[in-house]
């Protein structure tokens, strides 16, 4: 599979398609493709479709990108229904999502306005553990592929915090995350740089990352 629109699209519309007797009913007529222009880093597909459930429309978009290698290899992951019970997807193991978002975070350097990935790494960080030896091995993956040279991100991002306040604040409030991100970036960049500094350099090898604590523990 490839980034090429038409291909992405028609991979869309075909899942579109499929009836589950849950309700939900999507409009594949209705999807569009336009490609992604963000930077080359994270060129990729955004197709977009409507659909209905029971009487409510809903408007709807997936954002595809491949190229990265994925280590661990995609695993089962468990995600809460709305109502009860769970559901089983094919997903990115942890350690992978969180190297594509920290090298992305070091290519991007102070220019970044991906505010979800720093949102992601800390909101992931509270809840999961991680093991060490899968992250470093994740990050220097991916780091290679793109051709990055690890650095510690405190370093690369020096200052970001106070640069970036006023915006992280607008995004914050106009994803109404008031209640699940502090208001202060500076606090949410301690903690992505107490998981991705470790984690860049090698360091975390040997050693589990604990949500309970917020930090590394030896295993």
């Amino acid at each position: 599979m490839s980034n090429d629109t038409d291909q992405v699209l028609g991979i869309v519309r075909d899942i579109a398609t499929l009836h589950l007797d849950d309700g939900l009913v999507f409009d594949a007529a209705s999807a569009s493709a336009d490609t992604i222009r963000d930077d080359d880093v994270y060129a990729g597909v955004r197709v977009s479709l409507t659909g209905s459930l029971s009487a409510a429309r809903l408007t709807f978009h997936v954002d595809v990108n491949v190229g990265d290698p994925i280590w661990p290899d995609p695993q089962p992951i468990k995600l809460p229904r709305l109502l009860d019970g769970e559901i089983v997807v094919t997903g990115y193991p942890l350690p992978m999502v969180y190297a594509e978002k920290l090298v992305t975070a070091l290519q991007r350097g102070e220019a970044n306005t991906r505010w979800r990935d720093f949102a992601d790494v800390y909101l992931l960080s509270c809840r999961h553990d991680v093991d060490g030896d899968q992250l470093a091995a994740a990050v220097q993956r991916v780091a290679e592929y793109r051709v990055v040279t690890p650095v510690l991100l405190s370093e690369a991002l020096d200052g970001f915090a106070t640069l970036a306040q006023s915006r992280w604040a607008a995004w914050r409030r106009k994803h109404r995350l008031d209640d699940r991100l502090p208001s202060d970036f500076g606090t949410v960049l301690q903690q992505v740089f107490a998981l991705a500094d470790p984690a860049l350099l090698g360091n975390c090898r040997g050693r589990t990352w604990t949500a309970t604590a917020q930090g590394w523990r030896a295993m």
